[in-house]
């Protein structure tokens, strides 16, 4: 009897461990569990796809409403964006008087984002659009001051060494690594190159180099640059799904500079770098404090996580490198927005952006030449300054041996020239 009881009681205490283990699976955000349960939903619905083929888009409806603060003031120039299963988006952007509307949505379930510079970004639950009917929705964004980082501690320079290079620009320049406590954390590793002739007392303005990689691999990137002039700072993060870390330690490399610790640097004249991942790391930080950067340039830069995903659907578009098994395991745009909003800076650089140079390869086998456009487009809207400069002939890592570097070089050189004082 006590045995038939204990076992009653072992079946339903593994029945309860059983359901709360999948229930935390199905609901956590912990981010060594979600990319998997992505991955696994994607799998089992296209296999029921194939069998039962794709959801398709039905009648359309539309989407209106007003976006204010908490003070009830409207706020102009708010991006509303809804995405489909497959990435494919409807967008605009709020009037003056805070209000959107958006036409030909197609009808179904989905989950808004609202966001605008100075506001704290935010989605609203499964928002139902009926065919041929008006859905309206008033949104209040509360306001977001930017994060607050220490400035670090343990700054230290190495002693100084010369390198030289001899592609694809020969040159030189002096090289110390850099090394300080990075919020109780060891830094990524972080060069400091200066021009053979600095001294102490010169006035170098200094360009943040943030790399796709490894500093040390992108050592014949920095020395050229260093050498026309430049302080350079390189540094590579890590491939991550969470980038807000790495974005905290290049803002205490921003801190360190205006609190004069780089000799021979001028506090007041600072550019960042950024290429193909890493240019995800420049427009996060300029959303921070687009005040105290002079310019930036950014190379094959993803803009719009949301479009890349729809050309990966189409089957126009398939990402070396495994690229597509992260988008995969980033969820469905529709279910997992906010996890494509952080990585689509063509929606959320503010209009007090500095100059900003964009150079791209048409032949980008990485991240499609159009990427481009979609940002130079909406910094038009906000008439923030920029260049765009589509090249012929380069692959996606236009500061490498292949290609014409001596071009890309000649176009950063001259952007920086215009936008720093030296």
């Amino acid at each position: 009897m006590r045995k038939s009881i204990f076992k009653k009681h072992w079946l339903l205490i593994t029945v309860i461990i059983l359901t709360a283990a999948l229930f935390w699976f199905l609901t956590t955000d912990n981010v060594k569990v979600w990319p998997l349960r992505n991955t696994l939903q994607y799998h089992l619905l296209t296999r029921w796809w194939g069998l039962a083929g794709e959801p398709q888009s039905g009648q359309t409806g539309v989407l209106s409403g007003n976006i204010h603060n908490e003070a009830k003031q409207p706020i102009a120039g708010a991006w509303v964006l809804l995405s489909r299963w497959d990435g494919k988006t409807y967008q605009t952007r709020s009037a003056s008087d805070g209000s959107y509307t958006i036409n030909g949505v197609p009808a179904g379930r989905y989950m808004p984002v609202f966001a605008a510079p100075g506001y704290a970004k935010m989605t609203v639950g499964r928002v139902k659009i009926d065919e041929g009917e008006e859905n309206s929705l008033n949104i209040t964004l509360t306001a977001q001051t930017p994060p607050q980082v220490s400035p670090g501690t343990a700054f230290h320079l190495s002693q100084p060494s010369n390198i030289s290079c001899d592609s694809p620009v020969k040159s030189e320049a002096v090289r110390q690594e850099l090394t300080f406590d990075d919020a109780g954390q060891a830094n990524q590793q972080t060069f400091y190159y200066t021009p053979i002739t600095a001294t102490k007392n010169s006035r170098l303005p200094l360009l943040i180099a943030v790399y796709p990689g490894p500093a040390d691999t992108w050592e014949c990137a920095s020395v050229p640059l260093a050498a026309q002039g430049f302080a350079v700072l390189g540094i590579g993060p890590e491939y991550s799904l969470d980038p807000e870390r790495d974005v905290d330690q290049l803002e205490r490399l921003r801190l360190f500079a205006r609190n004069g610790l780089f000799p021979g640097v001028d506090p007041e004249q600072i550019a960042l770098l950024g290429g193909s991942y890493s240019a995800l790391h420049v427009m996060l930080l300029l959303q921070r404090q687009p005040a105290h950067v002079n310019a930036a340039i950014i190379l094959g830069p993803p803009t719009d996580l949301f479009e890349m995903r729809h050309q990966l659907e189409l089957g126009n578009f398939t990402p070396p490198f495994g690229l597509d098994k992260v988008m995969v395991a980033m969820g469905f745009p529709d279910q997992e927005p906010m996890h494509y909003w952080p990585y689509s800076g063509a929606y959320h650089l503010p209009p007090s952006t500095p100059p900003l140079l964009i150079i791209h390869s048409r032949h980008d086998e990485v991240v499609p030449y159009q990427q481009s456009e979609l940002l130079a487009a909406n910094l038009k809207l906000d008439d923030i300054p920029y260049e765009l400069h589509l090249t012929e002939g380069d692959s996606h890592y236009l500061m490498s041996d292949t290609g014409d570097s001596r071009e890309v070089y000649r176009m950063a050189l001259d952007f920086l020239k215009a936008n720093l004082k030296k």
